[in-house]
């Protein structure tokens, strides 16, 4: 018989630091798809910050700075460096982030590198 894994939680956006601990959690208890492991690779190799920032460094962009959970996911994934990388990251956002705005979320994604 075949289990059906059921849905414990559900979110849009991981990141990809959250997809690499999944991933590992699941190959303990058995063998992952082709799939699974492609997925695990690759997200081992882009990973740039371990899970547990990842998603510390979501909740501050979103409760401070008031972004979506889609571009504070894209920027823990990225974590640009300079303005220029930031800005093209919130460009969904709505609205126009100021240069100061954007330098104070620059000091937020550093201390958590």
């Amino acid at each position: 018989m075949i289990s059906i894994p059921r849905i414990i939680s559900e979110k849009i956006e991981v990141p990809y630091a959250i997809v690499k601990d999944l991933l590992k959690k699941r190959m303990e208890s058995g063998n992952l798809s082709t799939l699974q492991n492609l997925t695990l690779d690759v997200s081992s190799k882009i990973a740039k910050i371990d899970s547990q920032k990842a998603e510390d460094l979501i909740k501050k962009l979103v409760d401070e700075f008031k972004l979506s959970r889609f571009s504070a996911v894209q920027i823990a994934n990225i974590l640009p460096k300079t303005i220029e990388e930031l800005r093209v990251l919130t460009i969904t956002e709505g609205r126009v982030l100021l240069t100061s705005e954007l330098q104070k979320i620059l000091e937020v994604i550093r201390s958590f590198c």
